[in-house]
């Protein structure tokens, strides 16, 4: 059984990561902690959990805890990380993996020289239409794939200190254009992004940071990623993925429908062609947080890194501080100068 405690109390630890770790088998959820210990005590109860924490410092001095899941505020991701290594535990952490580049470096780094693992929790690879779409895009039955593009949105912040930069790290960049980033990073596969271009802006909320952004990313390969993010899309959610290529493409609207819909031109084999596929109702299958966890699950007992670890979160960071100062220099960023320093 692998032993797992829970930093953070607020949205995503009650509403996603508690009760989807609760689902794995060979998971045992410890306890929770959080800096409101009232908070932690409220969750431990809703979840019939043994353990409360006043804070992560509690948490990893329990032997029980085997793996930490941090659901706490970005600012704290890296030094909760680096404690919970040298205490010998391993890692799983939300988007973002922190605030900045280095951090993240740091962070991988420290994984790699106390011989821990850092899992870096994305749904986005884990989620059952995406990797159908991913199947199709491989067998070519769209060609040769030269653009994807993923949106999303939301009408407001997740929590006041979202709008607070130092613990924050950035607006909806750093929230919501790192799920658009990972999906164009997972299809651009080995090829580095070579060139970022953002655009963005505060247009709705009275906060610090930015609540609207528009990024586009060229891969080693050619191929062109839009990713399309915010926090103003008022009274309404978004969350769509797109392909395009020579023979056809294909939509993934997870919020308003969820089959792959896929159109497919002349010169594909058969003709016009649509492609569905049904609704899967479990929410947290449906969303890829059941897969991403079993998958983690099935790497810890495997002594393996698996597909998304703290590499991966890295290479997203460097998309993210890319985008910030695309953003910030009203310019291109040139990635390449990059590539070796971040592998």
């Amino acid at each position: 059984m692998i032993g797992v405690g829970v930093v953070g109390s607020g949205f995503w630890a009650g509403m996603v990561h508690l009760p989807a770790l609760q689902r794995v088998a060979d998971f045992e959820v410890v306890g929770v902690a959080s800096a409101n210990f009232a908070n932690a005590q409220a969750a431990a109860a809703k979840f019939r959990l043994p353990n409360a924490y006043r804070d992560y410092f509690e948490l990893l001095q329990d032997p029980r805890v085997d793996v930490v899941d941090i659901c706490a505020p970005n600012y704290l991701h890296a030094e909760i990380t680096l404690a919970a290594f040298e205490r010998g535990k391993d890692v799983i952490c939300i988007k973002p993996l922190a605030t900045s580049l280095d951090d993240a470096l740091k962070m991988v780094e420290a994984a790699k020289s106390n011989g821990r693992k850092l899992y870096y929790a994305e749904n986005v690879p884990f989620i059952p239409a995406l990797c159908r779409l991913k199947e199709l895009a491989v067998s070519e039955v769209y060609g040769h794939i030269f653009r994807v593009k993923a949106c999303q949105g939301i009408g407001r912040l997740h929590a006041d200190w979202f709008s607070d930069p130092r613990r924050s790290g950035g607006g909806c960049i750093i929230d919501m254009a790192v799920h658009g980033f990972s999906f164009l990073q997972w299809f651009a596969g080995e090829n580095e992004a070579v060139r970022v271009t953002t655009e963005a802006g505060t247009f709705v909320h009275s906060c610090l940071v930015e609540d609207t952004s528009a990024t586009l990313v060229r891969f080693a390969d050619g191929m062109i990623g839009q990713t399309e993010d915010s926090w103003s899309l008022t009274g309404g959610f978004d969350s769509r993925f797109e392909i395009f290529g020579t023979k056809g493409h294909a939509l993934v609207d997870l919020l308003y429908g969820y089959p792959i819909r896929s159109v497919l031109g002349g010169s594909a084999e058969g003709g016009a062609n649509t492609i569905t596929f049904s609704p899967i109702d479990d929410h947290f299958v449906k969303d890829g947080h059941l897969a991403m966890f079993h998958h983690f699950r099935d790497c810890l007992l495997q002594n393996q890194l698996g597909r998304s670890s703290g590499k991966e979160g890295l290479r997203i960071m460097r998309l993210v501080d890319a985008a910030y100062r695309s953003f910030r220099e009203k310019r291109s960023i040139d990635l390449t100068y990059q590539q070796q320093k971040v592998a």
